[in-house]
């Protein structure tokens, strides 16, 4: 009997931020660009990473209609060092990734998410063995998260030559995904040369896969995007609606036999470059899977049904983001974010050539210490990822890979190496050439990644800063301020390493300060416990990542309630030379005891005159407005503490918020809703049990003032309610809940 053709949709996001965290730490300060968030990770995660796990539908009223998982019905890669930091910053949503992934292998034989190169570099830039590790590390830490081999790898930019394909084919990797432009020409598989036929843009077919044969007998299949649905969708209008979009997915593949649309973008694109994007594309989604005309799914699924019978050459050194190829990753060609006008990017090319020498140097170092104690040194860095994974691992790693008994300096040597190693990967992430100024942040962590491993190399017998330093000179930042290459290397770079003296000192003036003393990446012990606001010690600082030991003398002091200091030798340390995650915390210590000494001089102030006050409410006359604001953060915390502690019925509490808010009282409406939605969300998360309080919270919410962001409780109701019995789903207190979040009726 005849099949009916196959009408594959394949949209593909790439969500990817560049390695955060700081070297010598391993963790992420806090970023002031990324207010109202702590971090570019945190507010990237809320606005986009997060809400495309339940992206939302609403019906022509604006009521929540439906929710929609994205990463179980796209196809997805997510950044190996954004998967990290959500191990640790966002486990429920990693998670979510791994069961979209577990969902869609179900539906379609395959599942959603991709491997990436690790360090997100320019592959075509890389030597041939740092391109294979970022290729091996990209894999294995894909296998970590989602317990399965990887059907597909993202090259960073889409940046290709038949040296990045090779490695991903060594990897065992067997499909990628490139822009038509790349192409350079196809013919049937096993054809003749006479049957070669160069390619366009316009005129190559991307409803179909491809081989591309590689030396050695290897071969990877590539699908190619759709260039124009790409482009409207990354910065266009593709977006605003939903049924449109779906109306132009549907005629991409529409009248075709066995097609498959590819649609590739950034998936920021999603909500973070375009607020609410994440909503069309549910809705498109919602409709394409309503219909049985198409089958939303990766590449890789497809092949299985359809294998490709055409093989492409594909041109060299291109990337999807450059249409001079990859020279935005080493020249001024021209591509740029934005920037002031007359801004160049001509520090570009002395940052490219500083990192390419500083790679082979070294690489130099590395081969030469390393097998002084690896017996391996280049597959041992191969395998190094393992430790990554999972830090616990690195004594059995290094007695595998040494194949005897280091020493305990032998030990400190070979995880110097290691990590030198890993930092000269991270270094030439892509972000550092892509923006406009050298003085950003992107261009800014790729030198600081530079600087550990030149101070890893400086401890294995290699001074190699100087020379970096002369290369990088050149380089001028578009801020005059900023100066040249050598001074934010000065300042922004080497000026902000965790130095052992840095680090002892800081945790110095923690102590003297009574405050939490621990810094990540380090450990600090003492000899002496600080006495009479001063502390004179030996301090043992221990390198986490290996395993180093520093010794350092502090004395600190405080006089009174003045600023502490600490010296080390002679040089002076102060506040100023906290690292941002002990600022962070400090800064969050001190408000504490600041807001809990004005909310205790508050409440003692009103006590002073609650019996004349209480009497005076009573009466209608307007409050003054300092008594206004007063009363309401006092009333705002008393609700809060009976709440969080369960302490009283949450309806007895609004017949008095609603005659204080008559008689003027001005509650901190943002404060409390912070703290009424959090009981809200655990109310509705215990249904049908909690119906009754989560009605009064939303009367409590409404009587203060006080709106209430509600999208997450939106969620679990309408989850809820899914799965819900029709005599609970019909209960009128239910169905009063239901309208109250704005869900559509059922």
């Amino acid at each position: 009997m005849p099949t009916s053709p196959l009408r594959a949709v394949c949209l593909h996001g790439h969500f990817y931020q560049p390695p955060r965290e700081d070297p010598w730490l391993g963790a992420i300060e806090p970023q002031a660009s990324a207010a109202p968030d702590r971090d570019w990770n945190v507010r990237v995660t809320r606005e986009c990473y997060a809400p495309v796990a339940a992206a939302r539908v609403l019906d022509d009223q604006g009521r929540l209609q439906d929710v929609v998982d994205l990463y179980e019905w796209t196809s997805f890669n997510m950044g190996p060092t954004l998967l990290a930091w959500m191990q640790g910053a966002a486990p429920d949503l990693l998670a979510s990734l791994r069961r979209a992934d577990a969902v869609s292998l179900a539906r379609t034989g395959r599942g959603s998410a991709w491997a990436q190169a690790y360090g997100h570099p320019i592959l075509p830039l890389c030597n041939a063995r740092d391109a294979a590790t970022q290729v091996r590390w990209g894999r294995r830490e894909f296998e970590h998260r989602f317990g399965r081999p990887p059907d597909g790898m993202w090259l960073p930019e889409m940046a290709v030559d038949q040296k990045s394909l090779a490695a991903l084919a060594e990897a065992g990797i067997t499909l990628t995904m490139l822009a038509p432009h790349q192409a350079r020409r196809v013919r049937p598989i096993g054809g003749e040369a006479a049957a070669w036929r160069q390619v366009t843009p316009e005129t190559l077919d991307t409803r179909r896969l491809y081989r591309c044969l590689l030396p050695e007998g290897r071969s990877i299949d590539i699908a190619f995007r759709d260039a124009g649905l790409s482009h409207d969708l990354s910065f266009g209008d593709a977006l605003r609606d939903g049924a449109r979009l779906a109306s132009r997915l549907a005629a991409g593949v529409t009248g075709y036999d066995d097609a498959l649309l590819t649609v590739a973008v950034d998936g920021e694109t999603f909500g973070h470059h375009h607020r609410f994007g994440e909503m069309a594309l549910a809705f498109a989604i919602r409709l394409l899977r309503e219909d049985g005309d198409f089958l939303l799914c990766g590449p890789a699924a497809f092949r299985d049904r359809v294998p490709p019978t055409h093989e492409v050459e594909i041109a060299p050194e291109t990337s999807w983001s450059c249409p001079h190829g990859i020279e935005r990753w080493r020249h001024d060609c021209g591509c740029r974010t934005g920037g002031e006008p007359g801004w160049t990017q001509a520090w570009r090319s002395p940052l490219r050539q500083a990192i390419d020498w500083l790679r082979d140097e070294l690489a130099v170092v590395y081969e030469t210490r390393a097998h002084e104690t690896l017996r391996d040194a280049w597959g041992a860095r191969d395998r190094y990822v393992d430790c990554l994974l999972d830090p616990s691992r690195v004594p059995a790693f290094l007695a595998t890979e040494a194949g005897r008994r280091l020493s305990p300096g032998e030990t400190v040597q070979a995880r110097r190496c290691l990590e030198m190693a890993r930092h000269a990967l991270l270094m030439q992430t892509s972000c550092g050439w892509f923006f406009d100024d050298l003085a950003g942040l992107e261009p800014v962590q790729i030198m600081r990644h530079a600087a550990r491993a030149i101070e890893l190399a400086g401890t294995l017998g290699r001074r190699l800063e100087d020379g970096f330093v002369s290369r990088i000179e050149p380089a001028r930042s578009n801020r005059p301020e900023e100066g040249s290459g050598a001074d934010v290397w000065r300042r922004r770079v080497r000026g902000e390493a965790a130095t052992p003296s840095r680090v002892a000192a800081t945790c110095a003036l923690l102590a003297v300060l009574r405050q939490d003393t621990r810094l990540p990446g380090y450990e600090v012990t003492f000899s002496s416990e600080p006495a009479g606001g001063a502390l004179a010690a030996e301090a043992r600082v221990t390198d986490r990542a290996t395993g180093a030991v520093a010794t350092v003398a502090v004395n600190a002091g405080r006089a009174g309630d003045a600023e502490p200091w600490c010296d080390v030798g002679e040089q002076r340390f102060t506040l100023a030379h906290l690292f941002g995650v002990q600022r962070e915390r400090l800064l969050a210590a001190v408000s504490l005891e600041a807001s809990q000494g004005a909310r205790d001089g508050r409440a003692e102030a009103l006590a002073r005159v609650r019996p004349l006050l209480d009497p005076l409410l009573a009466a209608d006359v307007p409050l003054p407005p300092e008594l206004a604001l007063l009363l309401g953060w006092d009333e705002a915390d008393t609700l809060a503490t009976a709440l969080e502690a369960s302490s009283v019925s949450v309806a007895s509490l609004v017949p008095r918020v609603v005659l204080l808010r008559a008689r003027g009282v001005v509650f901190p409406t943002e404060w409390l809703a912070g703290r009424l939605v959090r009981v809200l969300e655990d109310r509705v998360g215990s249904l049908p049990g909690g119906v009754a309080d989560a009605l009064a919270l939303l009367d409590l919410a409404a009587a203060a003032g006080a709106e209430l962001p509600i999208h997450t409780a939106q969620v679990r109701v309408l989850q809820w309610r899914a799965d819900a019995s029709p005599a609970w789903r019909d209960d009128v207190t239910i169905v009063a809940l239901c309208e109250r979040l704005r869900l559509a009726p059922v």
